[in-house]
């Protein structure tokens, strides 16, 4: 038998999977895909592995149909794919391609296929095997890559602002299109410039010194306007945002936004210009401007004041009020002045003024108050002329019925009514709308068609208006000629004489139902959950509240609180989609509502969480029976888009009693319940009780106790070794963290690390526990002529932490070690829950030169795609494999499959958790080469780590038979396998 790929192992094609148990086995529960085919097309199937039942196909379907590829590869890929295929068994090379496939739902998944052709011992052809692995991920990740990249240059080039790099010299790298669209300039014209053949002489100064304050490192980023000249040799002015690029810490060139604020400039000098126009307005002003202290002497008077007098500017600041006020007027201009320092608002009235040359001249005035910290000083006042208007004025009564006219084309309600409010006119709209006669509506008025409920009001509002001659506006319902009332605004405004008395109102009414309407609506949204309808958090404490307080008025009033957790919702919503997994939601709440009584509150909260508020409950039986039914009718299949759904729900119960709570306190306390159903295994109901509350103190009082740990560093790092299985020797160590508690002795860390994780105290932990394994590894390596190294356990919060790259550097250099000394080690689950952040992480780790471990390796994920993508030097074996090895077959085949991966990858392979010497011959025997466990010794203090190190830590290898035997050869060579 033989084969093109190193190590594969080739049979009769009659039997191609019986003679090797162990074989067949690792095929089978490998997680890549695993085929023999005919070696001519269409390429029939003779033997699948079962992870091809991944495709959605029956298994049995692959071997049954000749032509099953023909049907499962895309119409696009079917061609090349069989032309590399027949090319590959011509040539005898080996085969490696990629290339899509339907799934049984029709969906497409892109894999990576590589094939070999099997030959027996004489050479004869006999059958193709090869694999193939799901890079579905990662062809959607480059593609996501590539949009990301068209999107940021996008940004880049549509920017309204210009965004510029330029070098230490002062010569442009970079420009985006806006640069173009202002200079006028070409890109490329752009970029041979320097930064002064484009700012004005006069700013170059200021340039250079904003330049050096940011290579200084006086100011990371300077903010300044300066002006430049365009190609076409007009001025620009920038607002320029700019900070200084580093690499490694050194600065390479600027970068920086430049806005184009020519515009507010010039509004700026506008606004100086604004000012000196005020006061030409002020001297020319067709109305006389004045002002006048508080016993009515003149303080101020502009030119037309002189004009319309007659008097100087000094002569009038010699006069007061009382000199040029006409005698028939002077009652008024009194009133109307007391009135404005009354009421501190502005006043307009009409007097006549006698000028120098004794004519009446009439004015209307428009007066306010002189202010100044609350208290009044003066007035200003503005008179205009209006001669010529009291001569309009007969003119404009004769045109009233014309104006009128007007008012009939107006598409509002048109009115008017007396000084006292009785109408006088209404235009055709409001008969048409209301549908009685005009004589009719004129004499009866409104007061019979307001709605009973909001007349109160609106008789209140209009006397008042009537009263004080203010704006009117006021919304109600008013009844319409088909019965139906709808809502109205309002609106009037009075009219006055010449003595300022109120003659006339003039109003409108406008019917606003449909916008009232449309303001319910989003009233109603902003109270409800916009997926389900259901009440959202908002309105549901708002129910809790008057829920509490009902509660704690009556003992009779009890109340419950049901808090439930989807089971399973994000697998639903990653496998079928966001848009079923709304459906489903919206379907569950249905459920939840129809199942309830009236009074009874159901609110989701968001995601998928909901909460029922059982008002005038009875006793826990009761709401135990209310949430044994809720999970039943959760669990019935759901049927949605043609997918039948199953899932269920974990809730939790907390029932009011003579415990006073707020009701932000039910609601967390039926949380926490809700998460001790989850830990205790899903798909139940647990109720909060008085143990779950002092768990909750427990646990505060753990992450009190923790976080004065840390400041006082009460933590001590033991040293567990790590052993050569050939010959017992011991170089390297796996640190491990434990609590110095003053009253509970030395806590393990699987008591304290995920309250370390959930509160983030577990990155100054990690940083400390690094520091001291790395501290302690340089003292011990000044006296051994062996290189030393020591393992420590990353979390996810340190391998997403930001500072996790500077630490680790900052660590190998104040300890002096080198960089491969130390080795991170960190879980399946932890890497492949952030898999692209935590691939990015890992390879800067790697470039440092520091070793990196897959720890537990079998009880995660356990993909091989998932070694092929991280830089990992290393896997550990889970000890509950090495536990069970001895006693369970499958685990001793899992354990030399591992270590048979690690070799052929290239990678050490560790065993943990050997506990006795059947454990260690078992694995000398399979070719394991390191271990440790507390066969060898438990984990150590610093002090006598250094004791055990170079030499054998027992008797155990006396004899040993490791040096006797290679690697078992009935042990799959996976080479090829990615």
């Amino acid at each position: 038998m033989k084969g093109n790929w190193d190590g594969a192992i080739v049979q009769d094609p009659n039997e191609p999977m019986n003679n090797d148990a162990d074989f067949r086995s690792l095929i089978e529960n490998l997680p890549v895909l695993f085929y023999i085919v005919d070696v001519r097309p269409p390429f029939s199937p003779r033997y699948v592995s079962p992870a091809f039942s991944r495709f959605g196909y029956p298994l049995e379907m692959w071997t049954s149909d000749p032509d099953i590829w023909l049907k499962v590869i895309h119409p696009d890929d079917l061609d090349w794919v069989f032309e590399q295929t027949a090319a590959s068994s011509d040539s005898g090379k080996d085969a490696d391609y990629e290339y899509r496939i339907f799934d049984s739902n029709g969906d497409l998944v892109w894999v990576r296929d590589r094939g070999c052709l099997i030959h027996d011992q004489d050479g004869k052809l006999l059958f193709r095997e090869g694999v193939m692995l799901d890079v579905t991920e990662r062809k959607q990740a480059e593609q996501a890559m590539i949009e990301s990249e068209q999107r940021y240059r996008s940004l880049f080039e549509n920017a309204n602002d210009i965004i510029y790099v330029h070098d230490l010299k002062g010569r442009y790298l970079s420009l985006n299109s806006a640069a173009e669209r202002v200079f006028g300039y070409t890109r490329k014209e752009a970029l041979s410039l320097h930064m002064s053949e484009v700012i004005a002489p006069e700013h170059l100064e200021l340039a250079r010194r904003m330049f050096r304050q940011k290579l200084e490192g006086s100011s990371e980023q300077t903010t300044y306007e300066l002006d430049c000249i365009t190609k076409g040799g007009s001025r620009v002015t920038l607002e320029i945002n700019s900070t200084v690029l580093t690499v490694d810490g050194e600065p390479v060139a600027i970068q920086g936004i430049a806005r184009d604020v020519t515009e507010r400039r010039h509004a700026e000098e506008a606004l100086k210009e604004s000012e000196k126009r005020y006061r030409r307005i002020f001297e020319n002003a067709n109305d006389i401007i004045y002002t006048h202290d508080l016993d009515g002497n003149f303080t101020s008077l502009n030119h037309t004041g002189e004009l319309v007098t007659g008097y100087t500017r000094d002569e009038a600041m010699r006069m007061t009020l009382f000199d040029i006020i006409a005698p028939e007027s002077l009652h008024t201009a009194i009133e109307m002045t007391s009135k404005g320092l009354d009421e501190e608002r502005p006043t307009r009235y009409e007097i006549d003024i006698v000028a120098k040359d004794g004519r009446l001249v009439p004015l209307e005035i428009s007066t306010r108050l002189i202010m100044k910290r609350g208290l009044p000083l003066g007035v200003q006042g503005i008179g205009r002329d209006i001669t010529e208007r009291r001569r309009a004025e007969e003119a404009l009564r004769a045109s009233e019925l014309q104006f009128r006219q007007l008012g009939e084309g107006i598409y509002h309600q048109v009115w008017t009514a007396k000084a006292n409010g009785e109408l006088d006119y209404v235009n055709q709209r409001t008969v048409e709308y209301f549908d009685k006669p005009y004589k009719e509506i004129i004499g009866s008025g409104w007061q019979g068609l307001i709605h009973p409920d909001d007349l109160e009001n609106c008789l209140l509002r209009w006397n008042d208006s009537l009263t004080t001659g203010i704006y009117y506006e006021v919304e109600f319902r008013l009844k319409r000629h088909d019965g139906t009332y709808r809502w109205h605004k309002a609106r009037a405004n009075p009219g006055h004489n010449a003595d300022g008395a109120i003659t006339k109102w003039f109003g409108t009414n406008t019917d606003i139902d449909d916008q009232k309407q449309t303001e319910d609506k989003l009233n109603y949204l902003a109270r409800h959950d916009a997926l389900t309808g259901l009440p959202n958090r908002s309105e549901l404490m708002t129910h809790l509240r008057g829920a509490v307080s009902r509660a704690e008025r009556s003992t009779t009033s009890r109340f419950a609180l049901l808090f439930l957790d989807l089971d399973r919702f994000k697998v639903i919503n990653d496998s079928l989609g966001h848009m079923v997994g709304d459906k489903l939601l919206k379907t569950i709440a249905e459920r939840l509502d129809v199942m309830v009584r009236p009074g009874d509150i159901v609110a989701r909260l968001g995601g998928d969480e909901f909460v029922i508020l059982l008002n005038r409950t009875g006793g826990r039986e009761e709401v135990v029976r209310v949430a044994d039914r809720i999970q039943q009718s959760i669990e019935k299949p759901f049927d949605i888009d043609g997918y039948e759904i199953f899932t269920s729900a974990s809730i939790g119960i907390i029932l009011s009693d003579n415990v006073r709570r707020e009701p932000e306190e039910f609601l967390r306390d039926a949380d926490s319940a809700m998460y001790r159903a989850k830990e205790s295994g899903k798909a139940r109901y647990e109720v909060f009780d008085a143990e779950m509350h002092v768990n909750s103190m427990n646990l505060l009082e753990t992450e009190t106790d923790l976080r004065r740990a840390v400041e006082r560093n009460d933590f001590v790092v033991l040293f567990q070794p790590i052993v050569d299985l050939a010959d017992g020797t011991v170089t390297e160590f796996e640190a491990l963290i434990r609590w110095k508690h003053a009253e509970r002795g030395l806590i393990p860390p699987d008591e304290f690390i995920g309250v370390a994780e959930e509160t983030g105290l577990i990155v100054p932990i990690g940083r400390w526990a690094i520091l001291q394994a790395c501290e302690n590894i340089a003292k011990w390596q000044k006296k051994s002529v062996r290189r030393l190294s020591v393992s420590v356990n990353l979390s996810a919060k340190q391998l997403m932490h930001p500072t996790l790259i500077d630490d680790i550097r900052n660590v190998i250099s104040d300890t002096g070690i080198e960089p491969f000394q130390l080795k991170l080690e960190v879980t399946e689950s932890v890497v492949m829950e952030q898999s692209d952040r935590s691939l990015r992480v890992l390879r800067e780790l790697d470039r440092i030169g520091v070793s990196l471990a897959t720890d537990d390796f079998g009880t995660g994920y356990s993909s091989l795609s998932y070694l092929a993508r991280f830089p990992f030097d290393r896997l550990k074996i889970d000890r509950s494999f090495i536990d069970k090895m001895v006693i369970d077959g499958k685990s001793s085949a899992i354990v030399k499959t591992i270590l048979t991966l690690g070799e052929n990858l290239g990678m050490d392979v560790v065993a943990e958790g050997i506990e006795s010497e059947e454990q260690l011959r078992r694995l000398q025997l399979f070719g394991c080469r390191l271990g440790q466990g507390f066969l060898f010794s438990e984990p150590v203090t610093a002090d006598a780590a250094p004791k055990v190190l170079g030499k054998p830590t027992t008797q155990l290898f006396e004899g040993s038979i490791h040096s006797d035997i290679g690697i078992n050869h009935d042990i799959l060579e996976l080479d090829n396998l990615q």
